[in-house]
């Protein structure tokens, strides 16, 4: 659609405010910069073209750019999880100092997100030694990232910080939109099917980096495969599994 002001900017937000939508998630085309003329005389407004882009175009559009921010956080979090803990004190491990850890964790993957444009609200929920970081957004598609890419550094990240706030060890698990149930079912259905073409085929398949979360359901789904030797390979976070014929 098209949308016309004294100035380019503001016929932006002209647009934008019309299209409900944020400037990430739309697509501008100015077509004429305007004119002020001479006392009035011969002015013509600013025009512009905006349309608003569907999720997947979105997701298209910043994935590479929000992938590149949280690849320089990993790194950033690989680096100080091999130094000492003197920047941050270990808290003790009693109830009271493990919630405010746990809290704390939370706002910091708050700030992330934020800074990724991404607007969500998180739940924190204990169960055993696991801390569950459940995000509620309309934006889950440039949370989770192409193929899981964005939750799951997210997620490294936020482990990392914990790591350094407590003793105990507690394992992080970061969702949205039950996320992780449907990448597990969708696992077990490509391992399934990599396994059938790689004894077909007598070939190797390799999948993606994955957390080891995702791997153990890979090695779990095939454990009964008498067929198929499944194996972890790397370092994390870019570790992988590769599916090949027992006997190739």
């Amino acid at each position: 659609m098209k949308y016309s002001a004294d100035t380019v900017n503001l016929a932006i937000s002209k647009g934008l405010a019309d299209l409900k939508v944020g400037r990430d998630q739309a697509e501008v085309k100015i077509i004429s910069q305007g004119r002020k003329g001479f006392l009035g005389i011969g002015k013509k407004p600013a025009v512009v073209e905006i349309n608003a882009l569907a999720s997947k175009e979105i997701d298209d559009k910043y994935s590479n750019k929000i992938e590149t921010e949280i690849t320089d956080d990993l790194k950033a979090a690989e680096q100080t999880t091999t130094e000492t803990k003197s920047e941050v004190v270990a808290v003790q491990n009693d109830d009271e100092d493990l919630e405010d850890a746990f809290h704390a964790a939370g706002n910091y993957l708050s700030d992330i997100i934020d800074q990724l444009g991404i607007d969500a609200e998180i739940s924190v929920t204990i169960s055993r030694k696991c801390v569950y970081f459940d995000f509620e957004t309309d934006q889950q598609g440039l949370l989770i990232g192409k193929h899981g890419k964005t939750i799951n550094a997210l997620q490294i990240l936020a482990q990392a910080y914990l790591d350094k706030l407590i003793k105990q060890h507690y394992r992080v698990i970061l969702d949205v939109d039950d996320y992780r149930e449907k990448r597990r079912e969708e696992l077990q259905k490509i391992s399934k099917e990599l396994a059938q073409r790689a004894v077909a085929e007598k070939r190797a398949f390799k999948l993606g980096p994955m957390p080891a979360l995702e791997r153990k359901v890979v090695h779990k789904t095939l454990a009964n495969n008498h067929q198929i030797k499944a194996k972890s390979h790397g370092n994390d976070p870019y570790r992988y599994v590769i599916i090949a014929p027992k006997f190739h």
